[in-house]
C-alpha cells in the first residue's frame, strides 16, 4: 500500500461541539482577527455581564487565547460541550497545568515543580517561569473560575449558537469527506492557503514550517469550525495530526479592517529610532540610561519610544534594582509574520 493510500484510510472528519465552543471563546478573546465573526463577537459581548467577560479575558491570557484547552489526543471522537467541561473538571492538577501551558512544559517537569514548590530551592534545572509559578500557586481557584465560566457561557450563549451553526458544520463535514474520497490531496489542499499536501507529506506554514510525512501519520483528524478562519490551527502528537476546516456561513457580515494589534506593530516598526532600539534590545537587555547616549537622544525621548514598542507587544521590561531593563519579545516577530499572512489571505 502506498503512503497516499494509507493516508486516505486514516483521515477522519470530526464534528465536535466542545472544539467549536473553545474556538468561539478564542474569537471573543481576540475578535479583530476574525473578520467573519467580528460582528457576532460585538453583539454577544454587549449582552454578557461584566463578570463573564472578565473571566473570558483572564482565562484566555492563561490558556494561550483558549487554544491550549483543545484536549490533544481526544480529537478522534466528537466531544459534547458538557463532556469536555467535565473532562477539565476531573483532570489531575499536573495534567491541568500541562494543558494550560499548551504542552510547552513536559508533564514530568510539572510534577517536579509540584514536588519542589514548598522548598526554598525547587529541584530540577527547569524552574517555573512567572506563568508556571502562578498556575502552581492558584491551580484550584483557576480551575474553579474556568469551570464556572465555561458552564455559564455554554448554557447561556453557546448552546443557542451551536443549534444555529450545527447544520452548516455537518454539511461542510460531509462535503469535505466526499471530496476527500475522490481526491485526497486535492481535498486537503482546500483546507487552508498555507496547508499543502503533495509528494508524500503535508506542509503547514506558520511562523515556522512544519512537515508531516504521510507514512508517519496513523490518524489525521479534520475539525470543522465556523469560528477559526483565518487561522491555520493545527495540533499533533507522534502519529496524529489535527487540521482545520473553515466553515463559511453565507450572509454573515465581513469586516475589511486590519486588526488593531497589526496596525500597532506596523506603526511601532515604522520609525528609524525605534528600529535602532529594537536592534539593541535584540542583542540584550538595556535600560534608558544605556540607550540614551547610544542613540543621542534624551532618556525621556527613549522612554517615549519604548512605551510605543511595549504597547505593540514588541518589547517588555523587568526591574533590576533601580532600573527597568527592556528586552525584545522575539516571539512577537514570529507572530507578526503570521498576522500579516492571515490578513492578506482573507
Amino acid at each position: 500500500m502506498s503512503s497516499l493510500q494509507q493516508l486516505q484510510r486514516n483521515v477522519k472528519t470530526v464534528v465536535s461541539p466542545f472544539h467549536e465552543l473553545l474556538c468561539s471563546l478564542h474569537v471573543l478573546y481576540q475578535p479583530e482577527h476574525h473578520p467573519k465573526r467580528l460582528q457576532w463577537a460585538r453583539d454577544i459581548k454587549r449582552k454578557m455581564p461584566s463578570a463573564l467577560l472578565e473571566g473570558i479575558y483572564t482565562l484566555g491570557r492563561l490558556s494561550d487565547q483558549w487554544m491550549a484547552l483543545m484536549l490533544p489526543g481526544r480529537s478522534g471522537a466528537p466531544l459534547q460541550a458538557t463532556d469536555g467541561i467535565n473532562l477539565l473538571k476531573d483532570l489531575p492538577d499536573a495534567e491541568f497545568i500541562h494543558l494550560l501551558l499548551n504542552n510547552k512544559v513536559t508533564l514530568g517537569t510539572i510534577l517536579e515543580w509540584q514536588q519542589g514548590s514548598g522548598r526554598a530551592n525547587p529541584i530540577g534545572d527547569d524552574r517555573p517561569d512567572e506563568a508556571g509559578k502562578y498556575l502552581l500557586q492558584h491551580t484550584a481557584s483557576i480551575r474553579k473560575q474556568l469551570i464556572k465560566t465555561l458552564e455559564t457561557y455554554e448554557q447561556n450563549y453557546f448552546c443557542k449558537e451551536w443549534d444555529y451553526v450545527m447544520p452548516w458544520i455537518n454539511t461542510a463535514a460531509a462535503q469535505f469527506q466526499e471530496s476527500f474520497s475522490r481526491s485526497a490531496e486535492k481535498a486537503l489542499n482546500t483546507l487552508h492557503p498555507r496547508l499543502h499536501a503533495a509528494e508524500g507529506r503535508i506542509t503547514a506554514q506558520k511562523a515556522v514550517t512544519y512537515y508531516f510525512a504521510y507514512e508517519d501519520l496513523q490518524n489525521v483528524y479534520v475539525l470543522p469550525s465556523t469560528f477559526i478562519f483565518p487561522h491555520l490551527l493545527i495540533d499533533w502528537t507522534a502519529d496524529s495530526l489535527v487540521l482545520p476546516l473553515a466553515v463559511d456561513i453565507p450572509g454573515l457580515p465581513c469586516s475589511e479592517a486590519p486588526p488593531e494589534d497589526l496596525l500597532r506593530q506596523f506603526k511601532a516598526l515604522g520609525d528609524a529610532t525605534r528600529l535602532r532600539i529594537l536592534k539593541l534590545l535584540w542583542q540584550g537587555p538595556h535600560c534608558t540610561k544605556q540607550l540614551s547616549p547610544i542613540l543621542g537622544i534624551s532618556e525621556a525621548a527613549v522612554s517615549k519610544q519604548l512605551k510605543l514598542l511595549s504597547e505593540a507587544g514588541l518589547a517588555g521590561a523587568e526591574r533590576k534594582g533601580n532600573y527597568l531593563f527592556y528586552t525584545s519579545h522575539k516571539e512577537a516577530f514570529d507572530s507578526l509574520i503570521v498576522l500579516q499572512r492571515q490578513y492578506l489571505e482573507q
